[in-house]
């Protein structure tokens, strides 16, 4: 099947398909599991896959990875990758399909990301005979997790590791649903995370002279961080460093032997990011040294900076272009906040797009990883007909 033909079939796929993929997001919002607990969620993938005559194989415990081979493939690999994994947050929305496990809750979106892969599974097995490339369909437990997430293992998988491209995409409330964005470049930051512990000397707070007080060394510390951003990064660079936590002490007149800091370190720059421990150490070790006390740093390497690729971009703006139209590909700053997806990134070409799905008027703008969020289901069919689209485009230039 060749030009119109072919596009004329995969509209009429997608529209088929609609119900589908809005019965399973439904499905798997009312069924939500945490990290790396996603046991039901994988069952119901691999059953959805069965269905449709789609030989998968489970990986990393929780992850699924379907395979369509194109009936003139080439050998080449397209991976399309959706995160499976909830949030432990007690839902207070009032939708019918609300879920059913209480504390946790699909806030991110990733229940549309499933049913968004299901359905471009269904309309991609339908078209196989004109597919001339392999796709990989990849259901990636525990991208929540920062450090221990489930791309860092995933991305290890030899089936993984042969892929020529892959590709993705996040649902957001912040973009009406009906437009998308995606550019080249950085798109989310790195996050990485650490735990300083400052040790003193505790002792009666009317006496401080014969105590080591760790909470005005963390004090001092935590003020002498901030020159890191302000005076030693190029202002062009975007960089965040945050303290989150301060614990010490649990008593008005004991000045205690000990604080615990936690906090975060994000950028768009995997250089810079690969600096951030030693300038954070160097801060703490003198502030420690000038004021008698001792320090211990864990420094958690998260997930790196989420850079799309020139080629990949430029394949997902025509794919884009065809499903929005020229006036829905709209501009959308890089996003402070991490995606697990950057570790694929580091050794395979591809891209993540924003796909819109908020819609003000019936009130779905609710941040994610908020107890009420919520999308704009007319957004599922069009994340599905994005990815058949770039598949097609991408399939010949591999």
């Amino acid at each position: 099947m060749k030009g119109s033909k072919l596009i004329m079939e995969l509209e009429k796929l997608i529209e088929e398909i609609k119900p589908y993929v809005v019965e399973m997001r439904h499905y798997f919002h009312a069924h939500p599991e945490k990290s790396w607990n996603e046991y039901k969620t994988a069952e119901r993938i691999e059953e959805e896959l069965g269905k449709m005559g789609i030989p998968f194989e489970r990986v990393c415990k929780t992850g699924v990875i379907g395979t369509i081979s194109g009936k003139h493939s080439s050998g080449k690999r397209l991976g399309i990758r959706a995160d499976i994994d909830a949030l432990e947050i007690e839902e207070e929305t009032s939708l019918d399909f609300k879920s059913h496990n209480k504390g946790v809750m699909h806030a991110c979106g990733h229940d549309a990301h499933i049913a968004m892969l299901l359905g471009t599974a269904k309309v991609l097995k339908s078209m196989e005979d004109d597919l001339k490339c392999t796709v990989k369909l990849i259901f990636q437990p525990a991208e929540e997790f920062i450090q221990d997430s489930g791309a860092k293992y995933m991305s290890e998988l030899d089936d993984i590791k042969k892929l020529d491209h892959i590709i993705t995409m996040h649902i957001w409330s912040d973009l009406e649903a009906g437009t998308a964005s995606i550019v080249e470049g950085p798109r989310m930051a790195s996050a990485d995370t650490f735990d300083i512990f400052i040790n003193g000397k505790g002792g009666h707070g009317a006496m401080p002279n014969s105590t080591i007080d760790p909470i005005v060394i963390s004090s001092e510390f935590v003020n002498k961080l901030q020159t890191i951003v302000s005076r030693e990064i190029n202002p062009l660079d975007t960089a965040v460093i945050s303290i989150c936590s301060f614990q010490s002490g649990n008593s008005a007149n004991v000045i205690p032997s000990s604080a615990h800091l936690q906090g975060t370190a994000r950028t768009f720059n995997n250089k810079l990011r690969e600096e951030f421990p030693e300038r954070i150490e160097r801060i703490l070790a003198g502030t420690c040294e000038a004021m008698r006390g001792t320090y211990e740093l864990q420094y958690h390497m998260g997930t790196p900076a989420t850079i799309n690729n020139a080629f990949s971009a430029e394949i997902g703006r025509k794919a884009a272009k065809e499903v929005f139209g020229e006036s829905g590909l709209v501009d959308y700053a890089p996003q402070m906040g991490g995606e697990d997806f950057a570790k694929y990134l580091v050794q395979i070409p591809g891209s993540l797009l924003f796909l819109g799905g908020g819609n003000i008027k019936q009130n779905k703008k609710q941040p994610h990883h908020s107890s009420k969020f919520d999308i704009d289901e007319k957004a599922l069919p069009l994340g599905v007909e994005y990815f058949v689209r770039f598949a097609l485009e991408i399939q010949d230039k591999m």
